[in-house]
């Protein structure tokens, strides 16, 4: 499949030689094909709309329920249900955008060869992939007004501040999605995506404070926890939650958008180079 995209000069948005400048992502082309994916995604929506909802009650039951019964006492002011309610919705923006970017495009690409048949209308190879990345924010987005519905029914939004979280969720997807998108660019085949989610989308998880304070961690391995792109994600949706909106807030906040720069650029320019030939 990947040998069959060729580069023309009607289709170059500034990744024709290595020295090109990406183009924004958001263009009428990566809006088509992001028009392409919700179509598809909602003509399957009675088996797609209802697991983030299922996820959240079953994980709340586990972690703030039953796990939370032996834990006595507040954790950072707050009960332990309370302290992993913003970080279930960040887990399960992880496992969305990643998962769609991983498997869901390199289903699209190497085996339906969605990719071949796109990029042979005026749309270009960039916007298709933007529009991958774009797409699994939404669904992240989407994700997180699901989990956000269940915790609002449960009394654990308790700042109105909450009503920015699909917006937290959908920057945070972004960039989730994009390292995704480095990982599939570089992967020979689907079964390697084993090595990133056991190496990285399951210790974001862990060690990213949804389940416990990092604070508990050993002091010589706190610092271990600032590498984890998921960390500052879960900081500032836990300051939505609770309303301690301030300079951390911003802080975090620059700090997602710089990193989904970063990844989103590296992932487009990796997806071009892997199938231009």
């Amino acid at each position: 499949m990947t040998q069959s995209i060729q580069l023309d000069n009607k289709r170059s948005t500034g990744l024709a030689s290595a020295d090109g400048w990406l183009t924004h992502p958001f263009t009428i082309g990566t809006y088509r094909v992001w028009q392409r994916n919700r179509d598809a995604f909602f003509r399957l929506w009675k088996t797609e709309l209802w697991p983030p909802f299922a996820e959240a009650v079953l994980s709340l039951l586990a972690f703030g329920f039953g796990l939370g019964a032996y834990i006595q006492g507040q954790v950072e002011g707050t009960t332990y249900l309370q302290f992993i309610a913003p970080g279930m919705v960040m887990s399960s923006v992880l496992f969305t955008a990643s998962f769609e970017c991983m498997f869901g495009t390199y289903i699209r690409m190497e085996l339906e060869n969605m990719f071949d048949a796109i990029v042979a209308t005026p749309v270009t190879l960039e916007e298709v992939v933007s529009a991958e990345i774009i797409w699994a924010a939404t669904r992240a987005g989407m994700t997180g007004i699901s989990v956000t519905l269940v915790l609002a029914v449960l009394g654990l939004t308790p700042s109105w501040w909450v009503l920015l979280v699909p917006v937290a969720a959908f920057v945070s997807g972004f960039m989730l999605a994009s390292l995704s998108i480095i990982v599939t660019s570089l992967v020979p085949s689907i079964n390697s995506f084993n090595y990133y989610i056991t190496l990285g989308v399951i210790p974001m998880q862990l060690f990213s404070g949804i389940f416990f304070p990092v604070s508990r961690l050993p002091s010589e391995l706190v610092w271990l926890v600032y590498f984890s792109p998921l960390y500052p994600c879960v900081k500032l949706t836990r300051d939505l939650f609770t309303g301690q909106i301030g300079f951390d807030a911003i802080g975090f906040t620059i700090w997602i958008l710089v990193l989904s720069a970063v990844a989103y650029t590296i992932g487009v320019r990796l997806m071009h180079r892997r199938l231009i030939k």
